[in-house]
C-alpha cells in the first residue's frame, strides 16, 4: 500500500501545476488514468518472469512491457469515458489473472543497506526532470505517460529482488495492485478537478483519494485480522 501512494507522481505534477498550469494538469492526469493499464503490465510481467529469473531480466522485460504499452496509449487520443474503462478492465484482469502470485510460502528477511533511499530519490528525480521536459517540449499526452512510470515498483525489485528472490517480490508487487486502484482513482479526481478550479486544491483533493483509500484497505485488513472473542455469558 505504501508504495502505491503517489510518491513519484505527486511531485510531478506539481511542477507541472507551477509551469503550465490547471488545464494542463487535466489533460495530463486524463493521460495518465490511461497510463496505468503501462504499470499493470509492468507489474503482471514481472510476476510471470521473475519466478524463475533474476533481477536484471525481471526489470528489463517488465520495463519493456511498461514501454511498449505506453507506445500503443499514443496512438489515439482517449477519451476520459475511455480510459475509466481501459484502467477499470486492465485492473480487473491482472487482479483476477495474477491471483496466484499474491502469496509465497516463506517471508524472508529484508535487510536494509545505505544505498535504499538514495536510489529512490535518484530514481524520482530522474522522473521528474524527464516529465518536466517532456511537458515544455511533447505536450500533455506524453508527459501524462511519462508522470506514471513505477518508480516504487522499479526501486523495489532492484533493492528486494536480489536478496529476498523473485516470488517474493512479485508477491508484493501483485498485492500492491490494489492499492494502485486508488492511485488510479486520485488520477481520475485530478483530472476532473483540475478542469473546475486552480490546480493547488485539485492536487489536495487527489492526494486525499490517494490516502483515503489505501488507509480504507488498511482498516479493512486489520479488521479481518481482528481475533472475534466469543461470549461466554455470566
Amino acid at each position: 500500500m505504501i508504495a502505491t501512494l503517489p510518491v513519484s507522481t505527486g511531485p510531478v505534477y506539481v511542477f507541472l501545476a507551477i509551469d503550465h498550469g490547471a488545464q494542463f494538469v487535466s489533460d495530463s492526469a486524463r493521460m495518465s488514468v490511461a497510463s496505468t493499464a503501462a504499470i499493470v503490465a509492468f507489474v503482471a510481467v514481472h510476476a510471470i518472469v521473475a519466478q524463475r529469473s533474476g533481477t536484471l531480466r525481471s526489470l528489463a522485460l517488465a520495463t519493456l512491457a511498461w514501454l511498449g504499452v505506453a507506445l500503443l496509449l499514443q496512438l489515439r487520443d482517449w477519451r476520459f469515458a475511455e480510459v475509466c474503462v481501459l484502467f477499470v478492465g486492465a485492473f480487473g484482469a491482472a487482479i483476477f489473472g495474477l491471483r496466484r502470485y499474491t502469496t509465497v510460502t516463506e517471508t524472508p528477511r529484508m535487510p536494509r543497506t545505505r544505498y535504499d533511499l538514495l536510489l529512490r530519490a535518484g530514481l524520482v528525480a530522474l522522473v521528474v526532470l524527464a516529465t518536466t521536459a517532456a511537458g515544455n517540449l511533447l505536450g500533455p499526452s506524453v508527459t501524462g505517460v511519462l508522470a506514471t512510470y513505477p518508480v516504487v515498483f522499479t526501486s523495489l525489485i532492484l533493492i528486494l529482488q536480489p536478496r529476498c528472490g523473485g516470488p517474493f517480490t512479485a508477491a508484493m508487487l501483485v498485492n500492491g495492485l490494489k492499492g494502485l486502484l486508488g492511485f488510479a482513482l486520485a488520477l481520475v479526481v485530478l483530472h476532473l478537478a483540475a478542469a473546475r478550479m486552480s490546480a493547488a486544491p485539485a492536487l489536495l483533493l487527489a492526494l486525499a483519494m490517494s490516502l483515503g483509500w489505501n488507509g480504507a484497505l488498511y482498516g479493512l485488513r486489520r479488521l479481518r485480522r481482528a481475533p472475534v472473542v466469543a461470549d461466554r455469558g455470566p
